[in-house]
């Protein structure tokens, strides 16, 4: 009986190794070639950001604070790229969107286990030396929340390549806009070239992280370019687009047809039937801040 019941339990053993080594095959493998993996991605964004957090010098949310507030108004000297004008596929877009895409993160404890946390949102890149774009609000949320369990700001290419945030050297926050830099290294990023206002009714597509789906393409149309209320502080040119995306999606690119971009995704505003009790949801405008007001952040 003793025999019998080590020989079942080795062949249970086996059966469960046999097991552990055909997931990790089908993990590891390229059979589902063209399928993004999500989890990989988010595992190696915690795991990369961990590790620049020992050996790094990196931006902390008390400097970062104190950082966005000198930051505002500045100008940065970038070298942009030349606007593209051969017009693209939705598939060629989605895969020059994916080069220079990144997810904007907050690293963090959470005090409860030893690893360390990101949550996600979105930028984009506009130099090959490490210039990213995000909102305004993005940057500021790392400074006034949890600043204890708080650590730094990094960011994760789709090449899987994770930099950390060590400036913030422009920002807008009337536009709801921030630029900040990363140490690349040395290694060349790439950047979106910018475009000019798009026009109502072109089609814009974007790609964006709406939680907790990373790496999410959508297209749409302008739907309307306009001022904001004269209720806030500053009128502002604003464009709305029916392109879908959600929280996890603020600071997203927003291009054209020729891959240029046109626009940063900002905000949601929902429309109800009764706004006072916000019952019967009638339509999500996807508000965004046109391409005009990052120029005149760039010298």
């Amino acid at each position: 009986m003793k025999k019998q019941t080590v020989s079942i339990l080795l062949l249970s053993l086996s059966a469960l190794v046999f097991q552990a080594e055909v997931k990790a095959q089908a993990f590891d493998s390229n059979k589902w070639e063209g399928f993004f993996d999500q989890e990989k991605f988010q595992m190696n964004f915690e795991n990369k950001t961990a590790d620049l957090l020992k050996n790094a010098v990196y931006l902390k949310p008390e400097q970062a604070a104190t950082d966005l507030v000198a930051a505002e108004g500045k100008k940065v000297k970038i070298d942009l790229p030349k606007a593209r004008k051969k017009d693209l596929k939705p598939t060629a877009i989605a895969d020059l969107l994916r080069e220079s895409f990144v997810s904007f993160a907050i690293a963090y404890d959470c005090g409860n286990c030893h690893r360390t946390h990101v949550n996600s949102s979105s930028g984009y890149v506009i130099s090959e030396d490490g210039h990213i774009v995000t909102n305004y609000h993005v940057v500021e949320g790392f400074t006034q929340k949890d600043k204890n369990k708080y650590l730094t700001m990094s960011v994760q290419g789709n090449d899987g390549e994770v930099y950390l945030v060590n400036e913030i050297v422009a920002s807008n926050q009337a536009a709801d806009l921030a630029i900040v830099k990363v140490d690349t290294k040395g290694k060349k990023l790439k950047p979106l070239a910018l475009g000019n206002t798009a026009k109502v009714g072109e089609e814009v597509f974007v790609l964006s992280n709406p939680a907790p789906m990373i790496n999410y393409f959508t297209t749409g149309k302008v739907a309307r370019n306009y001022l904001s209320p004269s209720n806030k502080r500053n009128r502002l040119p604003q464009t709305d687009i029916t392109a879908d995306y959600a929280a996890g999606s603020s600071g997203a690119p927003i291009v054209d047809r020729f891959g240029n971009l046109v626009c940063t995704v900002s905000a949601t505003n929902s429309i109800y039937y009764n706004p006072q009790e916000q019952k019967n949801l009638q339509m999500v405008a996807k508000n965004t801040i046109p391409v005009i007001l990052l120029k005149e952040m760039i010298l």
